[in-house]
C-alpha cells in the first residue's frame, strides 16, 4: 500500500476513536448505562479495531502514528472541559484514578512493533486485554461477592475467574487457528497464558494492566511458543516455587502480598525474556528501593508499586528502542538498573557516604561482569567505562546534594536519572555509526 492510502487510514481511524466516544456516551446516555459500562464499551470498540490492524497496515510506521495521535486525543479528553461532561466523559467519569485509556493505546503500538511479521504474538495479546479485561470488569461489577484488597483498591474473585476462563479459551482459539503448535502443547501453553495473565491483571493498578499485560504476554508468547511441553510444565513450576517463596518472605522485607506478587512477576518476566545474569541488577535496583524506602521514606502514595512501574517501563523502554534502531541495547539496559540501584542507595546511606562509595564501585563491578556475559551484538558501541562513569556521578550527586529532590514522585525521578547517560550513549553511539 503506498503512503497516500495509509496515511488517508491513519486519519479514518482516529476519526473512529472520536466517533465511538460520541456514540456510546450517547446511547449511554439514553439507555442509562452506568460508567463502567460505557468505559467498558469504549475500550472493546477500540480493541476490537486493534486487532484488524495486521490486516489493515502492511508497515509498522501507520500503527505507531496512530497510537501518537490516539494518546494526544485521549489527554485532550482528560481536559478540565471534556473529562466530567463533555466527551471525556464516556472514560472519565469512572470515580477512580486510572491511566489504562492511554496505556491501551500505548500497547498497541508496542506490541503491534514488537510482532511484526507474526499477527499471533499481537493478535492473542490484544484479543486478551480487549474481550478478557472486559469480560472480568463488568462480571466484577454485576456479580462480584468475594474480593481481595489490592493497595489501590479491591477486586473480585468472580472477575478474576472470569479472566481466566475467556483467556485460556481465546488462547486455545487463536493458537490452534494462527499457529502449528502441537495440540498438547496448545492446551498446556494456553493454561499458562491464562493463568499468568489472570496474576498481572489480578495485581495491576490504575489500568497498567492495559500495559503490562499485553506487553507481559507478547514477550511471554515470544519466547515460548515453540517450547517443549516438558520445559514448559518446568518453568511453570520454578515461577510457582519462587511465588510462593517471595510471599513467605515478604513480611520480613516489609512487603504486602501484592507488592510481592507484583514484584516476582515482574523479575520473573525479565528471567522468561533474557539470559538470567540480566535480572541481577533489576533485583538489586529492587533491594535497593526497599532500604531506601526504610532509611528514608518518601511522600509517594504507593513507592513500592511505583518502582515496580520503574522496572517495567525501563525494560520495555529498552526493548522498543533497541529493535527500532537496531541496535542491541542490554549493556545500556543493564546500566540503567545499576543507575537506580545506586541512586536508591546513596539515599539509604545517608550521611555515610563511604557506603554510596562502595556501592558505586560494587555496582560498576555488576555491570562489568553483567555486560561482559552478554552477546557481542551488545557490545557495538565501544568502551562502556566512560559512560558508567558519568552515568554513576550523576546518580551519586543528585541524591547526595539534593536528597530531597527524590522524597516526592521518587520512581519517575530516578529512572530520569537512570536513563539520562544511558540514553545519551545510545542515541550518540547510534547517530555516529
Amino acid at each position: 500500500m503506498s503512503s497516500a492510502p495509509q496515511i488517508a487510514m491513519i486519519l479514518l481511524s482516529v476519526a473512529l476513536l472520536a466517533a465511538v466516544m460520541v456514540v456510546v456516551r450517547r446511547v449511554g446516555q439514553r439507555y442509562g448505562w452506568s460508567a463502567e459500562l460505557q468505559r467498558k464499551g469504549v475500550h472493546l470498540a477500540t480493541g476490537a479495531y486493534a486487532l484488524m490492524l495486521p490486516w489493515i497496515f502492511s508497515e509498522r510506521w501507520p500503527v505507531l502514528v496512530i497510537t501518537g495521535m490516539a494518546v494526544l486525543v485521549l489527554l485532550l479528553m482528560r481536559t478540565p472541559a471534556l473529562a466530567k461532561s463533555g466527551l471525556g466523559a464516556t472514560l472519565h467519569s469512572v470515580e477512580r484514578h486510572s491511566y489504562g485509556d492511554l496505556l491501551l493505546a500505548v500497547s498497541v503500538g508496542v506490541v503491534f512493533f514488537f510482532s511484526y511479521g507474526n499477527p499471533v504474538l499481537y493478535v492473542l495479546p490484544i484479543a486478551v486485554v480487549t474481550l478478557s479485561d472486559a469480560a472480568a470488569a463488568l462480571t466484577g461489577v454485576r456479580y462480584g461477592r468475594s474480593f481481595f484488597n489490592t493497595e489501590t483498591g479491591r477486586k473480585s474473585f468472580e472477575g478474576s475467574a472470569m479472566f481466566f476462563m475467556v483467556t485460556w479459551i481465546v488462547a486455545m482459539i487463536l493458537l490452534l487457528m494462527m499457529t502449528e503448535v502441537e495440540r498438547q502443547n496448545v492446551v498446556l501453553l494456553s493454561l499458562v497464558v491464562a493463568a499468568f495473565g489472570t496474576l498481572v491483571e489480578a495485581d495491576s493498578w490504575h489500568g497498567f494492566d492495559n500495559l503490562f499485560l499485553p506487553v507481559a504476554l507478547h514477550l511471554f508468547l515470544a519466547s515460548h511458543l515453540e517450547t517443549a511441553l516438558v520445559l514448559l510444565l518446568e518453568l511453570t513450576l520454578l515461577f510457582l516455587a519462587v511465588l510462593a517463596g517471595v510471599l513467605v518472605l515478604a513480611p520480613r522485607l516489609g512487603l504486602s502480598g501484592h507488592t510481592a506478587r507484583v514484584y516476582t512477576i515482574a523479575v520473573f518476566g525479565i528471567y522468561v525474556v533474557t539470559d538470567v545474569h540480566n535480572a541481577v541488577l533489576p533485583v538489586a535496583a529492587i533491594l535497593a528501593h526497599l532500604a531506601a524506602r526504610h532509611m528514608r521514606p518518601c511522600r509517594s502514595r504507593y513507592p513500592d508499586l511505583d518502582v515496580l512501574a520503574m522496572v517495567v517501563l525501563i525494560s520495555v523502554f529498552w526493548l522498543f528502542l533497541g529493535r527500532y534502531a537496531g541496535h542491541n541495547a542490554l549493556n545500556m539496559y543493564d546500566l540503567s538498573f545499576a543507575g537506580s540501584a545506586l541512586v536508591f542507595i546513596t539515599l539509604a546511606a545517608g550521611p555515610r557516604r563511604w557506603i554510596a562509595v562502595a556501592a558505586a564501585c560494587a555496582l560498576a563491578a555488576a555491570v562489568a561482569t553483567t555486560t561482559y556475559r552478554n552477546p557481542e551484538a551488545a557490545h557495538w558501541h565501544g568502551p562502556l567505562w566512560p559512560w558508567i562513569a558519568m552515568s554513576f556521578m550523576l546518580c551519586l550527586a543528585v541524591p547526595l546534594l539534593k536528597p530531597d529532590f527524590l522524597d516526592r514522585y521518587r520512581g519517575p525521578r530516578v529512572v530520569t536519572l537512570a536513563l539520562s547517560v544511558p540514553l545519551a550513549a545510545f542515541l550518540t553511539k547510534v547517530f555516529l555509526s
